[in-house]
């Protein structure tokens, strides 16, 4: 029976979907022709004119792996600070108190300055990197203080009773507890890292990375080239979301047992 109601609710979820993109293209079709340049609004075919144009350049796989990289670069040093910051926030109040009004302005400030920030205070290689783990890093920092108070306190004190090994506590209940908390927010930190990059990229005219092609699109004009490549950006955001979300659920699959 659940089985049915899934498949049913999978099927709706599908023509919505396929609905939508419809009503979706449709909409965006009438608006190019009611503004009638292409250089401000272009229609669906030069859009995916554009698209195939990218693929089918040489630089393309260069491109996309040099933007990733950087978000993943920022991600892993994003992951590693945000943990030690928060661990050692939650230990000790005096470390709370040190990082609790960087963490707060960081948060506070819109992402535009700190991208401006950033170009002031390093070389313009540097600015996408920097850009992410200030952006990420706060929200990471929150959450693993989140992860570490949601534990079951009981479930400690048990592990200590039967002599459990600190290695043992710290692998099976905080690790699993403390990533069951993040991984809710998981996509869009990496969805959030990912804008941030290439908005980083765009500012700081970073050549190939999706930024640097972003930024040369509107030097010469190219709206075409920029929505082309805002696509590419929505289906890798979409394949990485998906990855993660089916990560998630195996890692996750003990919270059902």
């Amino acid at each position: 029976m659940e089985e049915k109601f899934q498949m049913k609710r999978y099927s709706y979820q599908n023509s919505y979907l396929f609905l939508s993109s419809i009503i979706f293209l449709v909409v965006w079709e009438i608006i190019a022709k009611v503004v009638g340049n292409q250089m401000i609004f272009p229609d669906i075919l030069s859009v995916f004119n554009s698209l195939i144009e990218i693929l089918k350049s040489g630089n393309f796989l260069i491109i996309l792996f040099n933007t990733l990289k950087k978000a993943v670069v920022s991600l892993i040093v994003s992951f590693f600070l945000g943990s030690v910051l928060g661990i050692l926030s939650y230990r000790y109040k005096i470390c709370n108190m040190i990082f609790f009004p960087f963490i707060n302005f960081v948060k506070s400030i819109p992402t535009i300055v700190v991208i401006i920030l950033v170009l002031i205070w390093s070389k313009v290689e540097f600015v996408p990197f920097f850009a992410g783990i200030m952006i990420v890093l706060p929200i990471i920092y929150e959450n693993i203080i989140g992860g570490i108070e949601s534990i079951d306190r009981d479930l400690i004190k048990m592990a200590r009773i039967y002599n459990v090994s600190r290695f043992l506590i710290y692998r099976d209940i905080y690790i699993p507890s403390i990533y069951f908390h993040l991984s809710s927010t998981l996509p869009s930190i990496v969805g959030l890292a990912l804008k941030v990059i290439i908005a980083g990229e765009v500012l700081a005219q970073d050549s190939l990375s999706i930024g640097g092609e972003i930024f040369m699109g509107k030097i010469y004009l190219e709206s075409s080239t920029i929505f082309a490549w805002i696509i590419i950006i929505i289906l890798v955001n979409f394949l990485i979301e998906v990855t993660i979300k089916s990560f998630n659920r195996k890692m996750n699959g003990w919270r059902k047992e």
